[in-house]
């Protein structure tokens, strides 16, 4: 399982379990809670505990949220000023708020899904045994 996953959208029904859930969760007393968890919910709750377990840090924002360079940057783990790079060479999409850019979360975490796959890559060819390379000669 990848340790970023992305919820593009929730039906209604998941919805509704997800706030029956904070509901109990808010209401609870003490260190313990027992809920009942259907559908879809085992699931992202599933995939959210697994990330916790493999990673020290763990974060879940709206994917409209807008992020500040420096708050894409800690997503990005690059500076700001090579976040500010990315915008203005467009390969993060952004725009501005009076002087200040903003990105959506979204779009950060496409382009560090697109920066992993990258370095993947390079890795990857980078560990590749030498090739029996056999050059012929025609003319």
């Amino acid at each position: 399982m990848p340790l970023a996953k992305v919820i593009k959208s929730l039906d209604e029904e998941t919805r509704r379990q997800a706030a029956r859930l904070h509901r109990e969760f808010e209401s609870a007393t003490g260190n313990s809670v027992t809920v009942r968890v259907e559908g879809p919910m085992i699931g992202i709750l599933r995939d959210a505990t697994a990330i916790m377990e493999k990673v020290a840090r763990f974060a879940m924002a709206p994917l409209a949220d807008e992020l500040t360079p420096e708050q894409a940057g800690k997503i990005l783990g690059i500076s700001r000023p090579l976040v500010v790079r990315r915008m203005e060479g467009g390969r993060l999409p952004f725009r501005y708020e009076g002087t200040h850019r903003r990105c959506k979360l979204v779009e950060v975490l496409k382009l560090k899904a697109a920066e992993e796959q990258q370095q993947n890559t390079l890795r990857e060819l980078a560990n590749m045994d030498e090739v029996d390379y056999q050059p012929t000669t025609r003319f």
